[in-house]
């Protein structure tokens, strides 16, 4: 229970920092998910492209590959192709 509250707060923490930027506090640090809108109308200005943050891992635990059923494999590559498509917008650089 308290990882999922902790995860809350930093979702909220990243929307915190996101909407200090578009009001022109400062800057932030955000997934490509958090402001591709905000970057594509121009609200944000992408600062230092060429800079790579570090990337996360998302990782599939399931007990055996032999008898996985078609619902967890259907998940899983659809997680993969998500995953793929975040990335591109995550950073377009790459």
């Amino acid at each position: 229970m308290p990882r999922r509250l902790q995860a809350f707060k930093i979702r909220e923490l990243g929307e915190a920092l996101v909407t200090a930027a578009l009001q022109g506090v400062g800057i932030c640090l955000a997934p490509g998910f958090m402001v591709h809108d905000d970057l594509e109308a121009g609200r944000l200005v992408r600062l230092l492209p060429e800079y790579r943050p570090i990337e996360l891992s998302m990782n599939a635990v399931y007990p055996h590959r032999h008898h996985l059923s078609a619902k967890v494999r259907t998940f899983i590559d659809m997680l993969a192709h998500h995953s793929s498509e975040q990335q591109k917008r995550i950073n377009p650089y790459s």
